[in-house]
Formats: structure tokens, sequence, C-alpha cells
């Protein structure tokens, strides 16, 4: 059986700066954050457990998107209830994600199944390290794709719709007596400032990711068809483009959720 082995750092100064990362991170995090920042640590242990399980899953061959749409379940409960409580703001949040990623799902489904993503790219292909790839893994990469497309749009779009809930909220906390009309309205002049934010930081995210690619195909003088079509890029591409759709959709999704919600009590 292929199987690659995985050095572990033996460098001492490399270890220290792990440690160091991770210090200051968790120091920043309480100091910072306080009482709030406590919970957000909590949530993201949560997160990375519900991740680590739902690994296990797909490992033991549970078909992968069964294992996505309940662990995105999970995690939008612990990100959103856990964290944020579980008063109108977060159930408006939590109803506005639910439904953008039942409308994104056939999407993505389509879209995964025209773009052929999964897999091993052509510069995996290419690397030494493809040769201790075991490919008799009975695990469908299609599958793990359009898991790992779910996974990178729930987080976009549960980023958004707190973000808009709250603002909302806050608002009609202030004036109590405007109408639905004028808190939707609130919500979307609120929600092109988020949408802004959330798309450069979409793009600098996939840019910073794909430098190296993108260095690589000019290195090598490929044409800007290649690398339009090059499945190393798309696998990425579609992912951060998926995500960027599904914080456009959530915007008027959630101002109006929140807004009906809010004028019911």
């Amino acid at each position: 059986q292929n199987r690659i082995v995985l050095h572990n750092t033996e460098d001492r100064e490399e270890k220290d700066m792990i440690y160091i990362l991770a210090a200051v991170f968790f120091l920043l995090l309480l100091i910072v954050g306080g009482d709030r920042g406590a919970v957000s640590l909590i949530t993201l242990v949560g997160n990375m457990l519900v991740f680590l399980a739902a690994v296990v899953a797909m490992a033991a061959r549970i078909h992968p998107i069964l294992v996505t749409v309940a662990g995105s379940v999970a995690v939008n409960c612990i990100t959103i209830l856990y964290q944020n409580g579980t008063g109108k703001k977060s159930i408006s949040a939590l109803l506005s994600v639910g439904a953008v990623m039942l409308a994104l799902l056939v999407f993505v489904f389509w879209i995964g199944g025209k773009m052929h993503i999964g897999g091993l790219n052509e510069i995996d292909m290419k690397s030494d390290l493809s040769l201790y790839y075991s490919f008799n893994i009975h695990v469908d990469m299609r599958m793990v794709c359009i898991s790992m497309i779910i996974i990178g749009l729930l987080g976009a779009v549960m980023d958004s719709a707190v973000a808009i809930s709250s603002s909302i909220y806050e608002v009609y906390d202030n004036n109590p007596d405007l109408g639905t009309k004028e808190l939707f309205e609130s919500g979307i002049a609120m929600g092109k400032d988020v949408m802004a934010t959330t798309l450069n930081t979409l793009n600098f995210a996939y840019i910073g990711e794909a430098l190296m690619l993108i260095l690589y195909l000019r290195q090598y003088h490929y044409s800007l068809v290649s690398m339009l079509n090059a499945k190393a890029f798309l696998q990425d591409f579609a992912c951060i483009v998926i995500s960027a759709i599904g914080c456009i959709l959530v915007i008027p999704v959630c101002a109006g959720i929140t807004a009906k919600i809010l004028k019911e009590q």
C-alpha cells in the first residue's frame, strides 16, 4: 500500500514558533475579546471537533455529502446559537443561512458536475508525491470536492448573515417604531457594505492561496485560456465564486427574515 510518511519537525526553532503563534493568538483573543473571546475559542474548538468527526466519517466510507450536510448543521448551530445566543437576531441568521444553503445546494451539485472538479489536478499529478498516492481509496473525490465547496460557502454565508441580522437588530433596538419595510431597507443598505468587504476578503484569500500557482503557470508561459481551463485553477476559483454568490444572496434573505421576525413580537 502506497502511504506517504509525514516527517515531524525536528528543528527546535520551528516548534517554538508554532507555540509562540498559538500563544499570541489565544492571548489576544482573551485580552481583546474577554468573555466573548473565551466563547469564541470554545466555538472554534467545537467546530474543529465537528470537522475531525466529518473526516473520520468520510474515511469510513459514509457518503461525503451526507456527512457535510450533518456537519454544516452542527457548525451552524454551534457558531450562531452558542456563540451569539438564542435571541431573535441569532434565529434570523440561522434561518437565513439554512435557506441560502438549501437554495444553492442543487447549484453546487450542477456546477461540480459540469466543471468535473475533484481529485488531483494537473500539477499534483506531475509532482513527485503523486508516486506515493494510492488511487484505490474507495472515496468519491468529486463528492469530496463538492463538500469542500459547501464548507467554504457555509463560512462565508454565516459571516454575512450574522453581520446583517446584528445590524438590523441594533437599528430596531434604537428605533422600535420603524416598520418592516424600513428595517428591510436598512438591512439592504448595510448589507451592501458587508458585501463589499466580504467579496474583497474572499478575493484576497484566493489570491494569497493561488499566488504560487499563478506564478508557476506564468513562468512556463501558459496562455490565459489555458490557465482559466486548468483544473488546478478551477477548483479554488469555483469555491471562491460560489461563496461570493452566497454572500450576495444572503443579504436580501437575511434582511427580510430579520425584519419580519423583529416586527412580529
